[in-house]
Protein backbone atom coordinates (compact mmCIF):
# COMPACT_ATOMS: atom_id res chain seq x y z
CA UNK A 1 0.00 0.00 0.00
CA UNK A 2 1.17 3.44 -1.01
CA UNK A 3 1.94 5.68 1.66
CA UNK A 4 -0.61 8.35 0.20
CA UNK A 5 -3.10 6.04 0.45
CA UNK A 6 -1.85 4.65 4.63
CA UNK A 7 -2.31 8.53 4.99
CA UNK A 8 -5.91 8.48 3.71
CA UNK A 9 -7.20 5.78 5.35
CA UNK A 10 -5.32 6.30 8.90
CA UNK A 11 -7.05 9.35 9.78
CA UNK A 12 -10.90 7.73 8.89
CA UNK A 13 -10.44 4.93 11.17
CA UNK A 14 -9.62 7.18 13.77
CA UNK A 15 -12.14 9.01 13.07
CA UNK A 16 -14.31 6.23 13.22
CA UNK A 17 -12.67 4.77 16.13
CA UNK A 18 -12.98 7.74 18.28
CA UNK A 19 -17.19 8.25 17.45
CA UNK A 20 -17.66 4.83 17.38
CA UNK A 21 -16.50 4.72 20.98
CA UNK A 22 -17.96 7.93 22.50
CA UNK A 23 -21.17 6.87 20.73
CA UNK A 24 -21.27 3.56 22.47
CA UNK A 25 -19.53 4.88 25.79
CA UNK A 26 -22.47 7.43 26.35
CA UNK A 27 -25.34 4.94 25.45
CA UNK A 28 -24.48 2.09 27.47
CA UNK A 29 -23.88 4.77 30.18
CA UNK A 30 -27.57 6.23 29.66
CA UNK A 31 -28.91 2.29 28.62
CA UNK A 32 -28.26 0.74 31.97
CA UNK A 33 -29.95 3.90 33.81
CA UNK A 34 -33.17 3.83 31.88
CA UNK A 35 -36.32 2.22 31.72
CA UNK A 36 -37.51 1.44 28.16
CA UNK A 37 -39.74 3.96 27.27
CA UNK A 38 -43.07 3.65 25.69
CA UNK A 39 -45.96 5.49 24.05
CA UNK A 40 -49.91 4.80 23.19
CA UNK A 41 -48.74 3.67 19.11
CA UNK A 42 -45.55 1.22 21.09
CA UNK A 43 -47.95 -2.01 21.50
CA UNK A 44 -49.02 -2.00 17.72
CA UNK A 45 -45.15 -2.67 16.82
CA UNK A 46 -45.09 -4.72 19.63
CA UNK A 47 -48.00 -7.78 19.68
CA UNK A 48 -46.62 -8.66 15.91
CA UNK A 49 -43.81 -8.93 16.70
CA UNK A 50 -44.27 -10.91 20.09
CA UNK A 51 -46.83 -13.11 18.31
CA UNK A 52 -43.72 -13.74 15.71
CA UNK A 53 -41.60 -14.79 18.14
CA UNK A 54 -44.24 -17.20 19.74
CA UNK A 55 -44.41 -18.96 16.58
CA UNK A 56 -48.40 -17.35 15.64
CA UNK A 57 -49.23 -15.29 12.65
CA UNK A 58 -47.59 -11.72 11.56
CA UNK A 59 -50.43 -9.49 11.17
CA UNK A 60 -49.65 -5.85 11.73
CA UNK A 61 -52.42 -3.67 11.60
CA UNK A 62 -53.00 -1.52 8.17
CA UNK A 63 -50.58 1.47 8.86
CA UNK A 64 -47.96 0.03 10.50
CA UNK A 65 -45.14 -1.56 8.09
CA UNK A 66 -43.60 -4.64 8.91
CA UNK A 67 -39.98 -3.70 9.13
CA UNK A 68 -39.95 -2.45 12.85
CA UNK A 69 -42.32 -5.15 14.22
CA UNK A 70 -39.97 -7.90 12.39
CA UNK A 71 -37.47 -6.53 13.86
CA UNK A 72 -38.96 -6.72 17.25
CA UNK A 73 -39.77 -10.07 16.56
CA UNK A 74 -36.57 -11.28 16.29
CA UNK A 75 -34.62 -9.33 19.51
CA UNK A 76 -37.15 -11.16 21.46
CA UNK A 77 -36.84 -14.43 19.58
CA UNK A 78 -33.14 -14.26 19.95
CA UNK A 79 -33.02 -13.10 23.38
CA UNK A 80 -36.08 -13.15 25.29
CA UNK A 81 -38.73 -11.58 26.53
CA UNK A 82 -36.86 -8.15 28.48
CA UNK A 83 -37.53 -5.26 26.73
CA UNK A 84 -34.18 -4.08 28.17
CA UNK A 85 -32.66 -6.03 26.04
CA UNK A 86 -34.36 -4.02 22.80
CA UNK A 87 -33.35 -0.74 23.94
CA UNK A 88 -29.40 -1.77 24.19
CA UNK A 89 -30.35 -3.29 20.85
CA UNK A 90 -31.54 -0.17 19.62
CA UNK A 91 -28.48 1.76 21.28
CA UNK A 92 -26.29 -0.37 18.81
CA UNK A 93 -28.00 1.12 15.97
CA UNK A 94 -27.50 4.52 17.09
CA UNK A 95 -24.08 3.80 17.03
CA UNK A 96 -24.17 2.26 12.93
CA UNK A 97 -25.96 5.78 12.46
CA UNK A 98 -22.91 8.09 14.59
CA UNK A 99 -20.42 6.57 12.14
CA UNK A 100 -22.72 6.51 9.24
CA UNK A 101 -23.10 10.46 9.92
CA UNK A 102 -19.38 10.72 10.08
CA UNK A 103 -19.09 8.98 6.64
CA UNK A 104 -21.64 11.11 5.37
CA UNK A 105 -19.67 14.66 6.46
CA UNK A 106 -16.46 13.11 5.47
CA UNK A 107 -17.64 12.57 1.95
CA UNK A 108 -19.35 16.08 1.85
CA UNK A 109 -17.59 18.66 3.64
CA UNK A 110 -14.06 16.93 4.39
CA UNK A 111 -12.93 15.01 7.50
CA UNK A 112 -13.05 18.14 9.90
CA UNK A 113 -16.81 17.81 9.53
CA UNK A 114 -17.12 14.17 9.14
CA UNK A 115 -15.63 13.91 12.65
CA UNK A 116 -17.78 17.00 14.19
CA UNK A 117 -21.29 15.87 12.68
CA UNK A 118 -20.35 12.47 14.15
CA UNK A 119 -19.73 13.52 17.47
CA UNK A 120 -22.50 15.16 17.61
CA UNK A 121 -24.53 12.70 16.42
CA UNK A 122 -22.86 10.37 18.78
CA UNK A 123 -23.46 12.81 21.59
CA UNK A 124 -26.92 13.77 20.97
CA UNK A 125 -29.78 13.70 23.69
CA UNK A 126 -32.85 13.87 21.27
CA UNK A 127 -31.47 10.09 19.67
CA UNK A 128 -30.10 8.45 22.87
CA UNK A 129 -33.65 9.60 24.30
CA UNK A 130 -35.78 7.84 20.90
CA UNK A 131 -33.67 4.81 21.07
CA UNK A 132 -34.87 3.97 24.69
CA UNK A 133 -38.40 3.83 23.29
CA UNK A 134 -40.09 0.81 21.76
CA UNK A 135 -41.12 3.18 18.39
CA UNK A 136 -39.43 2.65 14.97
CA UNK A 137 -37.42 6.18 14.37
CA UNK A 138 -34.21 4.43 15.96
CA UNK A 139 -34.68 1.52 12.76
CA UNK A 140 -35.78 4.02 10.38
CA UNK A 141 -32.71 6.69 11.25
CA UNK A 142 -30.17 3.47 10.82
CA UNK A 143 -31.16 2.99 7.38
CA UNK A 144 -32.24 6.11 6.01
CA UNK A 145 -28.46 7.53 6.63
CA UNK A 146 -27.16 4.25 5.51
CA UNK A 147 -28.45 4.73 2.37
CA UNK A 148 -27.70 7.98 1.82
CA UNK A 149 -23.98 7.30 2.88
CA UNK A 150 -24.51 4.33 0.26
CA UNK A 151 -25.95 7.08 -2.15
CA UNK A 152 -23.33 9.14 -1.56
CA UNK A 153 -20.06 6.84 -2.21
CA UNK A 154 -22.08 5.49 -5.40
CA UNK A 155 -21.55 9.11 -7.20
CA UNK A 156 -17.53 9.52 -6.44
CA UNK A 157 -15.58 9.20 -8.60
CA UNK A 158 -16.44 10.01 -12.87
CA UNK A 159 -18.34 6.96 -13.26
CA UNK A 160 -21.23 5.58 -10.83
CA UNK A 161 -20.41 2.75 -8.90
CA UNK A 162 -23.70 0.66 -9.42
CA UNK A 163 -23.26 -1.84 -6.51
CA UNK A 164 -23.44 1.14 -4.46
CA UNK A 165 -26.91 2.54 -5.96
CA UNK A 166 -28.20 -1.50 -5.94
CA UNK A 167 -27.44 -0.87 -1.89
CA UNK A 168 -28.81 2.07 -1.84
CA UNK A 169 -32.08 1.18 -3.57
CA UNK A 170 -32.35 -2.24 -0.95
CA UNK A 171 -31.56 0.20 2.23
CA UNK A 172 -34.47 2.93 0.82
CA UNK A 173 -36.95 0.16 0.36
CA UNK A 174 -36.22 -1.15 3.99
CA UNK A 175 -36.53 2.08 5.07
CA UNK A 176 -40.05 2.35 3.35
CA UNK A 177 -40.85 -0.78 5.38
CA UNK A 178 -40.07 0.94 8.59
CA UNK A 179 -41.92 4.16 7.44
CA UNK A 180 -43.50 4.88 4.16
CA UNK A 181 -42.55 8.35 3.72
CA UNK A 182 -38.89 7.00 2.72
CA UNK A 183 -40.84 6.59 -0.92
CA UNK A 184 -40.33 10.12 -0.91
CA UNK A 185 -36.63 10.37 -0.74
CA UNK A 186 -36.26 7.87 -3.26
CA UNK A 187 -38.14 10.57 -5.54
CA UNK A 188 -35.60 13.06 -3.74
CA UNK A 189 -32.64 11.17 -4.81
CA UNK A 190 -33.64 10.56 -8.35
CA UNK A 191 -34.14 14.20 -9.09
CA UNK A 192 -30.76 15.48 -8.10
CA UNK A 193 -28.85 12.17 -9.93
CA UNK A 194 -28.58 14.20 -12.82
CA UNK A 195 -26.88 17.21 -10.97
CA UNK A 196 -24.49 14.92 -9.15
CA UNK A 197 -23.57 12.60 -12.25
CA UNK A 198 -21.72 14.30 -15.28
CA UNK A 199 -23.20 12.22 -18.13
CA UNK A 200 -26.88 11.51 -19.44
CA UNK A 201 -26.05 7.17 -19.74
CA UNK A 202 -24.23 6.63 -16.61
CA UNK A 203 -27.08 8.75 -14.80
CA UNK A 204 -29.99 6.33 -16.41
CA UNK A 205 -28.07 3.58 -15.17
CA UNK A 206 -28.01 4.41 -12.19
CA UNK A 207 -31.50 5.62 -11.40
CA UNK A 208 -32.50 2.19 -12.82
CA UNK A 209 -30.62 0.35 -10.57
CA UNK A 210 -31.43 2.01 -7.86
CA UNK A 211 -35.57 1.86 -8.51
CA UNK A 212 -35.21 -1.74 -9.15
CA UNK A 213 -33.75 -2.95 -6.15
CA UNK A 214 -36.32 -0.67 -4.05
CA UNK A 215 -39.27 -2.01 -5.91
CA UNK A 216 -37.94 -5.53 -5.11
CA UNK A 217 -37.77 -4.85 -1.98
CA UNK A 218 -40.61 -3.40 -1.00
CA UNK A 219 -43.28 -5.62 -3.66
CA UNK A 220 -43.57 -8.74 -2.17
CA UNK A 221 -45.32 -6.85 1.52
CA UNK A 222 -47.07 -4.91 -1.05
CA UNK A 223 -48.65 -8.02 -2.87
CA UNK A 224 -49.26 -9.20 0.52
CA UNK A 225 -51.41 -5.83 1.07
CA UNK A 226 -53.29 -6.57 -1.56
CA UNK A 227 -54.13 -9.92 -0.87
CA UNK A 228 -54.99 -9.48 2.93
CA UNK A 229 -55.83 -5.71 3.39
CA UNK A 230 -57.20 -4.86 -0.34
CA UNK A 231 -54.74 -1.75 -0.79
CA UNK A 232 -51.27 -2.47 -3.13
CA UNK A 233 -49.36 -0.17 -0.57
CA UNK A 234 -46.58 -0.36 1.70
CA UNK A 235 -49.16 0.68 4.49
CA UNK A 236 -52.45 2.80 5.01
CA UNK A 237 -52.62 5.67 7.24
CA UNK A 238 -52.93 8.50 5.40
CA UNK A 239 -56.54 8.97 6.90
CA UNK A 240 -55.20 8.67 10.30
CA UNK A 241 -52.88 10.77 10.16
CA UNK A 242 -54.94 13.59 8.86
CA UNK A 243 -57.12 13.09 11.17
CA UNK A 244 -54.14 13.68 13.90
CA UNK A 245 -53.68 17.41 11.92
CA UNK A 246 -57.19 18.27 11.28
CA UNK A 247 -58.17 17.88 15.23
CA UNK A 248 -54.95 17.49 17.35
CA UNK A 249 -53.38 20.70 16.34
CA UNK A 250 -56.48 22.90 14.79
CA UNK A 251 -59.97 23.03 15.80
CA UNK A 252 -61.22 25.52 13.38
CA UNK A 253 -62.19 23.46 10.28
CA UNK A 254 -65.17 22.44 9.66
CA UNK A 255 -66.33 19.39 8.78
CA UNK A 256 -69.59 19.34 7.84
CA UNK A 257 -71.16 18.15 4.43
CA UNK A 258 -69.39 20.50 1.71
CA UNK A 259 -72.30 23.01 0.24
CA UNK A 260 -73.62 21.25 -3.20
CA UNK A 261 -71.85 17.86 -2.52
CA UNK A 262 -73.94 14.55 -3.13
CA UNK A 263 -75.97 13.21 -0.07
CA UNK A 264 -73.83 9.94 0.83
CA UNK A 265 -75.58 8.20 4.39
CA UNK A 266 -72.32 6.44 5.20
CA UNK A 267 -70.36 9.76 4.30
CA UNK A 268 -72.45 11.71 6.75
CA UNK A 269 -72.53 9.44 9.63
CA UNK A 270 -68.83 9.10 9.65
CA UNK A 271 -68.68 13.46 9.15
CA UNK A 272 -71.15 13.40 12.84
CA UNK A 273 -68.66 10.93 14.37
CA UNK A 274 -65.41 13.19 13.03
CA UNK A 275 -67.29 15.99 14.71
CA UNK A 276 -67.50 14.38 17.68
CA UNK A 277 -64.22 13.28 18.25
CA UNK A 278 -62.59 16.68 17.17
CA UNK A 279 -63.20 18.20 20.52
CA UNK A 280 -61.03 15.47 22.20
CA UNK A 281 -58.38 15.18 19.41
CA UNK A 282 -57.83 11.51 19.63
CA UNK A 283 -57.19 9.90 16.25
CA UNK A 284 -57.39 6.56 17.36
CA UNK A 285 -60.40 6.72 19.19
CA UNK A 286 -62.00 8.50 15.82
CA UNK A 287 -60.61 5.10 13.83
CA UNK A 288 -62.05 3.05 16.54
CA UNK A 289 -65.65 4.40 16.53
CA UNK A 290 -65.74 4.26 12.47
CA UNK A 291 -65.24 0.97 12.51
CA UNK A 292 -67.27 -0.14 15.42
CA UNK A 293 -70.12 2.12 14.44
CA UNK A 294 -70.26 1.71 10.83
CA UNK A 295 -68.75 -1.68 10.33
CA UNK A 296 -66.16 -0.71 7.95
CA UNK A 297 -62.82 -1.97 7.64
CA UNK A 298 -59.84 -0.63 8.55
CA UNK A 299 -58.89 0.54 4.74
CA UNK A 300 -62.59 1.78 4.40
CA UNK A 301 -61.96 3.63 7.64
CA UNK A 302 -59.07 5.53 6.66
CA UNK A 303 -60.03 5.94 3.22
CA UNK A 304 -63.24 7.90 5.17
CA UNK A 305 -60.78 9.66 7.36
CA UNK A 306 -58.91 11.29 4.05
CA UNK A 307 -62.37 12.09 2.51
CA UNK A 308 -63.70 13.90 5.31
CA UNK A 309 -60.05 15.44 6.16
CA UNK A 310 -59.58 16.93 2.51
CA UNK A 311 -62.76 18.41 2.61
CA UNK A 312 -62.25 20.03 5.47
CA UNK A 313 -58.58 21.36 4.40
CA UNK A 314 -59.88 22.78 0.95
CA UNK A 315 -62.59 24.54 2.64
CA UNK A 316 -59.93 26.53 4.31
CA UNK A 317 -56.64 26.30 2.33
CA UNK A 318 -55.03 29.84 3.68
CA UNK A 319 -55.54 28.75 7.20
CA UNK A 320 -54.12 25.53 6.40
CA UNK A 321 -50.89 26.45 5.04
CA UNK A 322 -50.22 29.02 7.51
CA UNK A 323 -50.83 26.26 10.19
CA UNK A 324 -48.71 24.22 8.17
CA UNK A 325 -45.20 26.71 8.02
CA UNK A 326 -46.08 27.42 11.56
CA UNK A 327 -45.43 23.64 12.31
CA UNK A 328 -42.90 22.98 10.08
CA UNK A 329 -40.49 26.12 11.93
CA UNK A 330 -41.47 24.71 15.15
CA UNK A 331 -40.34 21.12 14.54
CA UNK A 332 -36.56 22.37 12.98
CA UNK A 333 -36.19 24.21 15.63
CA UNK A 334 -36.98 21.26 17.89
CA UNK A 335 -38.59 20.61 21.21
CA UNK A 336 -35.78 20.31 24.67
CA UNK A 337 -35.57 16.91 25.93
CA UNK A 338 -37.92 16.49 28.62
CA UNK A 339 -36.34 13.00 30.60
CA UNK A 340 -38.87 12.87 33.03
CA UNK A 341 -41.81 13.18 30.64
CA UNK A 342 -40.12 10.05 28.27
CA UNK A 343 -39.25 8.47 32.37
CA UNK A 344 -42.80 7.59 33.44
CA UNK A 345 -45.31 5.40 31.06
CA UNK A 346 -47.88 7.29 29.31
CA UNK A 347 -51.47 7.93 31.22
CA UNK A 348 -53.65 5.01 31.26
CA UNK A 349 -51.69 2.58 29.22
CA UNK A 350 -53.06 -0.48 28.90
CA UNK A 351 -51.28 -3.13 27.25
CA UNK A 352 -53.07 -6.74 26.11
CA UNK A 353 -52.94 -9.39 28.57
CA UNK A 354 -50.47 -11.86 26.80
CA UNK A 355 -47.77 -9.16 26.89
CA UNK A 356 -48.83 -6.96 30.02
CA UNK A 357 -45.79 -8.41 31.65
CA UNK A 358 -43.51 -6.48 29.13
CA UNK A 359 -45.15 -3.09 30.53
CA UNK A 360 -41.95 -1.15 31.64
CA UNK A 361 -41.84 0.86 34.62
CA UNK A 362 -38.58 2.58 36.63
CA UNK A 363 -36.84 -0.08 39.26
CA UNK A 364 -35.47 2.02 42.31
CA UNK A 365 -31.61 1.59 41.28
CA UNK A 366 -33.01 3.40 37.95
CA UNK A 367 -34.73 5.90 39.86
CA UNK A 368 -31.93 6.75 42.06
CA UNK A 369 -29.60 6.99 38.83
CA UNK A 370 -32.02 9.66 37.07
CA UNK A 371 -30.10 12.58 37.41
CA UNK A 372 -26.70 11.05 35.85
CA UNK A 373 -29.40 9.93 33.13
CA UNK A 374 -30.43 13.21 32.60
CA UNK A 375 -27.12 14.59 32.36
CA UNK A 376 -25.74 12.66 29.81
CA UNK A 377 -29.38 13.42 27.87
CA UNK A 378 -28.07 16.66 28.09
CA UNK A 379 -24.44 16.74 27.00
CA UNK A 380 -26.01 17.92 23.25
CA UNK A 381 -29.90 19.02 22.76
CA UNK A 382 -30.08 21.12 19.84
CA UNK A 383 -33.31 22.55 21.22
CA UNK A 384 -30.97 24.31 24.22
CA UNK A 385 -29.80 27.94 23.45
CA UNK A 386 -27.94 28.37 21.84
CA UNK A 387 -28.72 26.39 19.47
CA UNK A 388 -31.93 27.12 18.20
CA UNK A 389 -29.92 30.99 17.30
CA UNK A 390 -26.82 29.38 15.97
CA UNK A 391 -28.07 26.22 13.94
CA UNK A 392 -30.38 27.73 12.19
CA UNK A 393 -27.30 30.25 10.55
CA UNK A 394 -24.70 27.33 10.27
CA UNK A 395 -27.83 24.86 8.12
CA UNK A 396 -28.00 28.09 6.10
CA UNK A 397 -24.13 27.96 5.37
CA UNK A 398 -24.27 24.04 4.55
CA UNK A 399 -26.87 24.17 2.82
CA UNK A 400 -25.28 27.09 0.25
CA UNK A 401 -22.32 25.57 -0.01
CA UNK A 402 -23.65 23.14 -2.21
CA UNK A 403 -24.17 26.29 -5.20
CA UNK A 404 -20.16 24.91 -5.77
CA UNK A 405 -19.14 22.09 -7.70
CA UNK A 406 -17.21 20.18 -4.32
CA UNK A 407 -19.84 20.14 -1.92
CA UNK A 408 -22.76 19.63 -4.26
CA UNK A 409 -24.31 16.96 -2.42
CA UNK A 410 -25.16 19.59 0.66
CA UNK A 411 -27.79 20.29 -1.58
CA UNK A 412 -29.51 17.09 -1.84
CA UNK A 413 -28.84 16.99 2.04
CA UNK A 414 -30.60 20.19 2.53
CA UNK A 415 -33.74 19.07 0.10
CA UNK A 416 -34.21 15.61 2.00
CA UNK A 417 -34.47 17.01 5.38
CA UNK A 418 -36.16 19.99 5.14
CA UNK A 419 -38.44 18.00 2.54
CA UNK A 420 -39.20 15.53 5.21
CA UNK A 421 -39.90 17.97 7.56
CA UNK A 422 -42.42 19.74 5.80
CA UNK A 423 -44.63 16.38 4.85
CA UNK A 424 -44.72 15.98 8.70
CA UNK A 425 -45.87 19.22 8.89
CA UNK A 426 -48.15 19.24 6.15
CA UNK A 427 -50.02 15.72 6.46
CA UNK A 428 -49.46 14.84 10.29
CA UNK A 429 -48.93 18.36 12.51
CA UNK A 430 -46.51 18.41 15.46
CA UNK A 431 -44.68 14.77 15.77
CA UNK A 432 -41.17 15.80 17.65
CA UNK A 433 -39.94 12.33 16.84
CA UNK A 434 -40.38 12.14 13.26
CA UNK A 435 -37.60 14.88 13.29
CA UNK A 436 -35.05 12.20 15.09
CA UNK A 437 -34.38 10.41 12.14
CA UNK A 438 -33.23 13.41 10.60
CA UNK A 439 -31.09 14.53 13.09
CA UNK A 440 -28.02 13.15 11.89
CA UNK A 441 -28.00 15.26 8.30
CA UNK A 442 -29.10 18.30 10.18
CA UNK A 443 -26.14 17.47 12.54
CA UNK A 444 -23.69 16.75 8.82
CA UNK A 445 -24.99 20.29 6.94
CA UNK A 446 -24.36 22.29 9.90
CA UNK A 447 -21.11 20.59 10.51
CA UNK A 448 -20.55 21.45 7.11
CA UNK A 449 -21.60 24.80 7.57
CA UNK A 450 -19.23 25.68 10.61
CA UNK A 451 -16.39 23.91 8.93
CA UNK A 452 -17.11 26.49 5.56
CA UNK A 453 -17.62 29.52 7.70
CA UNK A 454 -14.05 28.71 9.88
CA UNK A 455 -12.33 28.18 6.74
CA UNK A 456 -14.05 31.67 5.35
CA UNK A 457 -12.76 33.32 8.99
CA UNK A 458 -9.11 32.04 8.21
CA UNK A 459 -9.23 32.84 4.58
CA UNK A 460 -10.40 36.60 5.00
CA UNK A 461 -7.74 37.16 8.34
CA UNK A 462 -4.83 35.91 5.52
CA UNK A 463 -5.62 38.33 3.39
CA UNK A 464 -5.82 41.23 5.77
CA UNK A 465 -3.12 40.32 7.79
CA UNK A 466 -0.20 43.02 6.64
CA UNK A 467 2.60 41.70 4.93
CA UNK A 468 6.09 42.29 5.70
CA UNK A 469 8.67 44.24 4.17
CA UNK A 470 11.24 42.88 2.21
CA UNK A 471 14.56 43.76 3.64
CA UNK A 472 17.31 46.30 1.52
CA UNK A 473 20.35 44.36 0.36
CA UNK A 474 23.23 46.03 2.00
CA UNK A 475 25.40 47.68 0.30
CA UNK A 476 28.36 45.52 -0.12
Amino acid sequence: MSSRRSYGLLPTAYCLLVVGGVALAVRLAFGFRAPPFVTNDSLSYLLPGFDLARGFDFAPILKRPPLYPLFVGGVIALFGEELRVLTLVQHGLGVVTALCACGIGRLVFGPPAGLLAGLTTALSGPLIVTEQYLMSETLFGAILTGAVLAFLLGIRGRHPHLGWFALTGLLLGLAALTRPVAQAVLILLLTSLPFLLPRRRPTLVAGAVLVGCFVLTILPWMARNLAVQGTFAVAGGLGEGLAVRTIRYDQQFDFRDPPGSEADRLLGRARRIYRDEAADGSAFALARRLRDELGVTELQADTLMRRIALDALWARPAYYLQGTAEMFVRTLIGRPVRLRQDWTPWRNIVWEPRVDHLLPAPTPAEERQFTTAEWLASLYDPARPPYPIVLPVLLAIGALSGLTRRHRPALMLAALVLGLLLAGAALIGIEWRYRYPLDPLINVIAAGGLVQLAAGILSAARQTRPRARPRLREAA
